[in-house]
């Protein structure tokens, strides 16, 4: 049994309506996606700053006990 002409238009605009509610969300999903990867990235430069900061504060803690080594005349 076919639908009547009004009827039949009602379905397909809302059918439209879907498809296009479906694109617009799988656009924003993307969007989201792309946000998190950049957050991701972000995280792990900070993660590799701060490695690097703890790194040059325990060479400068070295240099430091050395020089004052040094000084007392004692050898490290």
């Amino acid at each position: 049994m076919e639908l009547p002409a009004f009827r039949r238009e009602g379905s397909n605009r809302h059918i439209k309506g879907c498809e296009h509610a479906s694109e617009q969300l799988k656009f924003e999903i993307h969007a989201l996606n792309n946000r998190e990867r950049e957050r991701v990235a972000e995280l792990a430069s900070l993660h590799d700053m701060e490695s690097t900061s703890r790194a040059l504060d325990e060479e400068e803690r070295e240099i430091e006990s050395a020089f004052l080594g040094s000084i007392r005349g004692e050898s490290s």
